[in-house]
């Protein structure tokens, strides 16, 4: 019950990395600027912030824990049980998108693993749109978490929004792509953290999280 219960601390401790990287990685990078530059610029290739990549590790494994842990817990709920897969693979290729699969400088000459980066970042976005109501869905059961649903699908719809906003953004060349993703990733950082917050608060109070499904 122990492990069971420590693999849900990575809800939290995956955005506390993430967020460490953000802010130390914007002030020792050059002319770094966090409405213009996106998080991935701290660890594109050729980058000389060799931390940004060991604290991006460190939020990826603690990301992949969480999702295993939600999966060990969540063992009769299909829709949770798929959310925290879907979380453990995310952290799988955050593990080679900070590190093997950087992301080429803008306006060079696309490389393996800077397509790589790509495609791993795409596939872990369609991945977060679906974890978010599958866990909020799969919690609905007791009454307690109904709270929780409809805050998973609001946070699901900023996500959407700024994440869109930031392509159109994009093509119109308006230098606020930085702050439009942050806004979008740390709308599910801190989702993370309420839900591992809450699941942890159920443990602790030594109720069962199966019994929260059933």
């Amino acid at each position: 019950m122990k492990l069971k219960k420590a693999l849900l601390y990575g809800g939290i401790l995956a955005p506390f990395f993430y967020l460490l990287n953000d802010i130390v990685g914007g002030i020792v990078t050059p002319n770094y600027n966090y409405f213009i530059n996106t998080v991935s610029d701290l660890t594109k290739a050729g980058s000389t912030y060799i931390l940004g990549a060991i604290l991006l590790l460190i939020s990826a494994i603690f990301s992949f824990l969480f999702g295993l842990g939600i999966m060990i817990n969540f063992k009769k709920s299909k829709l949770i049980f798929f959310g925290g897969l879907m979380l453990l693979m995310i952290g799988i290729f955050n593990i080679f998108t900070g590190t093997f699969f950087p992301q080429d400088p803008i306006g060079t000459e696309s490389t393996f693993p800077g397509i790589m980066h790509l495609v791993l970042i795409g596939i872990s976005l369609i991945f977060t749109f679906l974890i978010l109501p599958f866990i909020g869905i799969g919690l609905y059961r007791k009454k307690q978490w109904k709270g929780f649903r409809n805050y998973s699908f609001i946070s699901v719809i900023i996500m959407f929004i700024f994440g869109i906003l930031s392509v159109i953004i994009a093509v119109k060349g308006i230098e606020i792509m930085g702050l439009l993703e942050r806004i979008a990733v740390y709308t599910f950082q801190i989702w993370s953290v309420v839900l591992a917050g809450l699941l942890l608060k159920n443990k602790i109070n030594n109720l069962y999280i199966e019994d929260l499904v059933k």
